[in-house]
């Protein structure tokens, strides 16, 4: 749900501060007041395209932000963190997400989500688990075929969750043995020349049996082979200083200081003679290991001679294949799987081919139990937004979820859905957009919520309903208001609305004005209670909040939208 929205220079608003309840708010005002740009803010906070005819003349930029309180296991969490934003813990369920975006008069829009710069889209992701916006023009729930599929699914609940991932795994190794087939066919075409490649490459690397980092290695023995008198001098020369026949050598020397320390007692130096004694033990063995070496250091110009021509066959074969000889190996290995293909390609393309037929027999048969589940949720969902219908006066209304069958598959199953309508007894069932007038669409999509929330409430979820009552009046418009009360039980309702019938139901009700200034028109917005609620409707049930009937009007609608709820 929102918590708060700031806004600041945006139209007629210069600046306004709101704090939102749970529940229902009824957002009312004037006509010109600004309640449209209270919902042009929360659009921007959903990543709309920023216009920077939108800020208020004489401003720098206009600056939105919001605060959305979702619980823990909101997937809106994971949008913030993987765009390198923060969230703040409200309490151990909750947590509170900050949402800003900026409209300069020069230079680009800017968006934030957690303290982090981030494109719109992310603001436009984030939307699909905070906010839904639902208008006149902007039926989207019940306008695309993809959100009428999701509405089924979300009223079918964990049983279409289930048979989705089944068909999606499904679905997945249909795809996979597809391109291996595809790959197969496309590939047997020109097998002839590739196999011939292929076996070659598989032969001269057989042939020459290179290892990885060999050259490294055969290139040190060469080195030292090279410089056998030079190591033979050297190692020499380090035995003769370590141990000299004289008795000058180190060891000789290093065991006099051991014994002129030991034989003083003194701990200190006894500590240092142990040291010497230690470091003698070290020297003696590199004076035996060099001794050793000496004697088997040998020059083998046979051996330098088969080094030199083995680097000079890997270097041939690196030149040959145009690559390193680890590149080498691995495309020598899936130089033989390929092989292993070919070596019998009709035997191969049979199993493929009996792969793709399980394959295909496993989807088709979870996509069928998909669509059973789909079929039982799109029943019992019409049956439940036609109850609603009949209590928002639309009772010679018909409304059902058409389903038909798909010839190939998809990725969502093999159903087609569209929700139509028969406006009344006798008439045929089109689709909604072919034979709802605006203010039937408003009711269909606030009976289709109410029966949404009804099966799977999203506690953290707000609908924003901008004038949806407009076309209405009368009983029908009190039964808006009190679906709007209902759904607002299962998640926060924002309203905004004409019709006192409609927020009188709110639980909340916020006034957007507009005031006169020397720098020009001011909008405010605040919330009212008590008597100013009541001027307020009063206000909108006959334009006068001083007239007397309408205020008394407008106290009865107050007690007997509670009364209803």
């Amino acid at each position: 749900m929102i918590d708060e929205l700031r806004i600041s220079h945006l139209g007629v608003i210069e600046y306004a501060q709101v704090n939102f309840e749970p529940g229902m708010t009824a957002l009312t005002g004037e006509t010109g007041a600004g309640k449209t740009m209270t919902v042009t803010a929360l659009q921007l906070l959903m990543g709309a395209k920023a216009d920077v005819a939108r800020v208020r003349v004489g401003a720098e930029k206009a600056v939105v932000e919001g605060v959305f309180v979702v619980h823990n296991s909101s997937p809106a969490i994971a949008v913030v963190r993987d765009a390198g934003g923060d969230v703040e813990e409200v309490d151990s369920e909750h947590s509170s997400i900050i949402v800003a975006r900026q409209i300069p008069v020069q230079g680009r829009s800017r968006a934030y989500v957690g303290g982090r710069s981030v494109p719109s889209s992310v603001l436009r992701e984030l939307a699909r688990y905070t906010l839904t916006l639902h208008g006149q023009a902007d039926q989207l729930r019940l306008s695309s075929a993809t959100q009428q599929r999701h509405a089924v699914d979300a009223y079918a609940g964990e049983a279409a969750r289930i048979a989705y991932q089944r068909y999606s795994d499904a679905w997945d190794r249909l795809q996979s043995i597809r391109a291996q087939l595809a790959t197969f066919e496309s590939t047997a075409r020109s097998a002839a020349t590739e196999r011939m490649a292929m076996q070659m490459l598989v032969e001269r690397v057989d042939a020459v049996k290179p290892h990885i980092g060999e050259d490294e290695q055969l290139k040190a023995q060469a080195v030292r082979l090279s410089n056998v008198e030079t190591l033979r001098v050297a190692m020499n020369d380090a035995q003769m200083a370590l141990s000299n026949e004289s008795g000058n050598g180190a060891l000789e020397l290093i065991d006099v200081a051991y014994r002129e320390l030991e034989r003083t007692h003194d701990p200190e130096l006894m500590n240092l003679a142990s040291q010497l004694e230690q470091i003698s033990a070290v020297l003696s063995d590199i004076s035996h290991t060099l001794g050793v070496s000496v004697e088997n250091l040998e020059a083998d110009p046979q051996r330098l001679e088969e080094i030199h021509a083995r680097r000079a066959t890997l270097r041939n074969l690196e030149r040959e294949v145009g690559m390193g000889i680890a590149d080498i190996l691995a495309e020598a290995e899936r130089a033989r799987a390929q092989l292993d293909a070919f070596s019998d390609p009709d035997a191969h393309r049979k199993q493929l081919h009996e792969q793709l037929a399980a394959a295909t027999a496993e989807a088709t048969a979870a996509a069928q139990a998909l669509t059973d589940v789909r079929t039982g949720a799109a029943r019992e969902l019409a049956d439940a937004v036609n109850a609603e219908l009949a209590e928002l006066y639309m009772k010679d209304a018909t409304f059902s979820v058409h389903i038909s069958q798909r010839q190939e598959l998809a990725p969502w199953g093999a159903d087609d859905m569209s929700f139509r309508l028969a406006p009344h007894s006798g008439a045929s069932a089109m689709e909604l957009g072919h034979t709802a007038s605006g203010g039937e669409m408003s009711r269909i999509m606030l009976a289709l919520e109410v029966s949404l929330a009804g099966r799977a409430a999203e506690v953290s979820h707000t609908f924003i309903f901008d004038e949806v009552d407009a076309g209405i009046g009368g009983k029908s418009a009190l039964a808006v208001g009190k679906r709007l009360a209902q759904l607002a039980r299962h998640s926060q309702v924002l309203c905004v609305t004409h019709l006192a019938q409609v927020a009188a139901f709110a639980s909340e009700q916020v006034v957007v004005e507009k005031a006169s200034t020397a720098s020009g028109a001011v909008t405010a917005v605040r919330a009212v209670h008590g008597e100013e609620r009541e001027t307020e409707l009063a206000r909108m049930l006959s334009g006068h909040a001083e007239s007397q009937a309408a205020r008394t009007h407008a106290a009865e609608l107050l007690r007997s939208a509670y009364m209803a709820l």
